[in-house]
């Protein structure tokens, strides 16, 4: 991989707020959409495996409003034997919103049993 983190951007829609600003359960949405995109880009076959959530931490740190625009990035903290770890900051101008750390298992669509993590995968994100 690059030094330059994975960087995706995100609009805040009103459909995603709460009486003020972004509820705070739209969070693990936009955590889970820069973690996909990232993944998508970064690994191969990327939808040739399951990937299941076990694990997922949220720290707030600012509110957000419609039309913010969001810039999440990525970076791999842990890649075990069948799990990786990813850390998704999410900024607006500049300063940090959210921190969302997630525990993701890999999976055998065809037995629903945790695999490996492919090595093609392994390569591709250390």
């Amino acid at each position: 991989m690059t030094d330059r983190p994975f960087e995706h951007e995100l609009v805040v829609g009103t459909r995603d707020m709460g009486d003020s600003h972004v509820d705070n359960a739209v969070f693990p949405a936009y955590v889970a959409r820069v973690r996909q995109a990232f993944l998508r880009e970064t690994v191969p076959r990327f939808e040739a495996y399951d990937r299941h959530v076990a694990r997922l931490e949220l720290d707030y740190h600012a509110e957000l409003f419609a039309g913010d625009r969001v810039t999440g990035t990525v970076e791999v903290a842990d890649i075990g034997e069948t799990s990786l770890t990813t850390e998704v900051t999410l900024a607006c101008d500049g300063t940090r919103v959210a921190m969302g750390r997630t525990v993701l298992v890999v999976v055998d669509p065809a037995s629903g049993d945790p695999t490996r993590v492919p090595d093609a995968w392994r390569a591709a994100l250390e």
